[in-house]
């Protein structure tokens, strides 16, 4: 149990560091507190604020750093959430201004903002795909005998894939094809598509049309893609800020547990509402324990949750960022409404 004077030195040592980066000596707290205490006092109040494990000793200084214990006493007692700034909700309103093609391309514009913005590591998953369904399927002669298919989901989002055609096969087969699968699936869940293609689709085509298997592959192929999950990321290099101490190996991991949405699912930790800190050694995958990872959940109705989550270390502004994330994880959710 810290006394309210404990407190207020704790909360000045954090908030120094992390706008610093340096180690924080007495004299320094005397003129940032400005309570009316000697040095002497501060010192002595130090020493029991280290004796509780919330700040240790810098090896090059004699001043004292936040412990990860400290950071989590600051998040879960000190640290204050407000509504961000007028200037965030205007950023906000004026990228999302600009109507995106698919949901992909908001989210990667949304990492890429708060990267920018935070000089951080930002990822992202969008709702896992529960009901996604079949809204179309195009051919697009290129030249020749280049063409072009493309695959629409009801989220919005395109899939395309281009390739030449067989020899002795015409574009006029292929649309007989098409329009055979818009007629029997669209309106479908991809999975009931995907199930319709080791079925008795490819025996009904085969009734009608020559050699249909190589086309329904690469259409089983595409609509696999439509659902696949990924991780969208901003910010991808500022690891290399926060991770200098880190040797290439395990930079390398990292990158790949960050990229991995099986991974991410599995280490972003999750609410109903609110925002989710892990700090350093409570992160439960190893690579992560150098840093902490803030996270949040949006919902989409009746298509479930995504993440947004920010990367850093451990010294990271958590009151300024949780506000942002809380910020921006309602203007996605909104936003979001219209894709689906």
């Amino acid at each position: 149990m810290l006394t309210e004077r404990q407190r207020i030195i704790l909360n000045a040592i954090i908030a120094d560091y992390i706008h610093s980066g340096k180690a924080v000596g007495s004299k320094a707290l005397l003129v940032d507190i400005k309570l009316p205490v000697s040095s002497a006092t501060i010192r002595n109040e130090m020493a029991h604020l280290e004796m509780q494990g919330l700040i240790q000793k810098e090896h090059t200084s004699s001043g004292r750093v936040p412990s990860q214990q400290g950071y989590r006493y600051y998040v879960d007692y000190l640290m204050s959430l407000d509504r961000s700034t007028n200037r965030v909700q205007a950023e906000l309103k004026h990228m999302f201004s600009r109507r995106f093609q698919e949901v992909d391309d908001l989210l990667q514009q949304v990492t890429k903002y708060l990267a920018d913005k935070t000089r951080l590591t930002v990822l992202a998953l969008k709702p896992e795909a529960r009901d996604v369904r079949l809204s179309g399927l195009q051919l697009i002669p290129i030249d020749g005998q280049q063409v072009m298919a493309i695959l629409v989901t009801n989220d919005g989002q395109t899939v395309s894939q281009s390739f030449r055609l067989p020899k002795g096969a015409t574009v006029q087969e292929l649309q007989t094809i098409i329009s055979y699968i818009n007629g029997k699936l669209v309106g479908q869940s991809i999975h009931e598509a995907l199930d319709s293609l080791s079925g008795d689709l490819p025996l009904d085509l085969e009734r009608t049309i020559r050699s249909p298997q190589a086309f329904l592959q690469l259409f089983g192929d595409m609509l696999s893609r439509s659902i696949q999950d990924k991780v969208f990321m901003g910010g991808r290099l500022n690891v290399m800020d926060f991770a200098a101490g880190e040797s290439l190996k395990d930079v390398k991991t990292l990158f790949e547990l960050l990229e991995d949405p099986i991974e991410m699912r599995r280490v972003i930790g999750s609410v109903n509402d609110g925002i989710v800190i892990q700090i350093g050694d409570e992160n439960i995958d190893p690579h992560l324990r150098p840093y902490s990872l803030m996270s949040t959940r949006y919902a989409v109705p009746r298509h479930g949750f995504g993440e947004l989550a920010i990367l850093g270390p451990t010294s990271m502004p958590y009151a300024e960022l949780a506000n942002l994330l809380t910020e921006v994880k309602q203007a996605v959710a909104e936003e979001l409404v219209e894709y689906y």
